[in-house]
């Protein structure tokens, strides 16, 4: 059994074991910038490395430059290379956090005895044939002993259900609170929606646009704030500069300081078709910024309250549609449960507690 711990063995103090942090590329975004807090976390009390399966540069924590490696665009050689790597290392703790099954069963058959499957997604395979392979690899990494962590109860049950049928330990994404605490307040009057996150296929920020413009119909001092890119960023921009309301409509691609953007609108909508957890749900609630979103069941382990916030299924517009207006002619009252709901957020989503018990998975492998 592998031990993370400091402890007396036959007189000589055994250090905790070094910690392999596995992405596809070292790039900030999503769970990846979870490891600047890990790295950052554990500096001082355990040595940590970042492997970039692809060729990207340490983006993610330029202190560990020295302990950084990456892999190569070619398929084989960032096969081959990560088992080598994996091989040599075997002994240490392996934490996959954006990587598939390929990966972690190369890490196995590299001889990899401690190794943390972070899941958080919930899409395993986009076509038939990737399922044939995928599916196999997720029966080969079963046969052995893995530790593995969901973001959400959602994503947990999913894997369940898809991947492996085993339980995940749930650890829910960490935020540090002050940064959006900060800008907490209560909004009173509807004069600027939102949409906040990729520009990419099953977000449907092309219904938020839509939902603007039968609300800008009849509603002359409401504007439209987009913030985000993604692959669909032209055919959204597109869309803008189609619109009627197009003067009214604004597009600020990547923002750097978001928690200041949620303090500057007052309701945001996201119908994305599917989430592992949303980030940007749970940061822009803790502003007291009102979010009203899509059925994806993990948004219900967020905001707690389904009648208030879910517009329904994104494939049915009409049912979306009749509860957006529902909501927005109530707008104080869904403001203010967005307000209060921070106070259950915080004791769920402090960084602090997400840090505290991803080392306790460390403790116990």
């Amino acid at each position: 059994m592998c031990s993370a711990s400091m402890h007396q063995k036959g007189g000589v103090l055994q250090k905790k074991r070094p910690i392999h942090y596995v992405v596809w590329e070292a790039l900030p975004g999503g769970m990846e910038s979870y490891i600047t807090h890990y790295t950052e976390y554990l500096e001082g009390r355990r040595s940590t490395y970042i492997y970039s399966l692809r060729p990207t540069g340490n983006h993610l924590n330029p202190r560990l430059n020295g302990h950084f490696s990456e892999g190569s665009r070619s398929n084989w050689k960032c096969y081959t290379g990560f088992f080598q790597y994996a091989r040599r290392h075997r002994r240490d703790i392996f934490h996959l956090v954006n990587s598939g099954p390929v990966i972690l069963l190369l890490a196995l058959l590299a001889g990899v005895r401690c190794p943390v499957y972070h899941i958080h997604g919930t899409k395993y395979w986009k076509r038939w044939k990737d399922r044939l392979y995928l599916k196999a690899a997720w029966r080969l990494a079963g046969l052995f002993r893995v530790c593995y962590v969901a973001n959400s109860q959602h994503s947990a049950a999913v894997f369940s259900r898809d991947a492996l049928p085993l339980k995940p330990r749930v650890v829910y994404n960490g935020f540090p609170l002050q940064r959006f605490l900060q800008y907490r307040h209560q909004r009173t009057q509807l004069r600027r929606m939102a949409y906040i996150g990729r520009l990419d296929p099953g977000k449907n920020a092309h219904l938020v646009v839509r939902l603007f413009e039968e609300l800008a119909a009849q509603r002359p001092e409401v504007e439209l704030h987009i913030a985000g890119t993604g692959t669909l960023e032209k055919d959204i921009r597109r869309q803008v500069e189609q619109s009627a309301f197009a003067h009214r409509i604004f597009l600020h691609g990547w923002v750097e300081d978001i928690a200041c953007f949620y303090a500057e609108v007052d309701l945001f909508v996201f119908l994305s078709a599917h989430e592992s957890f949303g980030n940007v749900v749970a940061e822009a609630l803790l502003t007291g910024l009102p979010v009203l979103v899509s059925d994806v069941p993990v948004f219900e382990e967020i905001h707690g309250d389904v009648p208030s916030f879910c517009l329904g299924n994104p494939t049915d517009y009409a049912q979306v549609s009749r509860r957006f207006w529902a909501a927005v002619e109530d707008f104080p009252a869904l403001a203010q449960k967005a307000y209060l709901s921070a106070e259950r957020l915080q004791q769920l989503f402090d960084l602090n507690i997400h840090l505290r018990d991803i080392e306790a998975v460390y403790a116990q492998l």
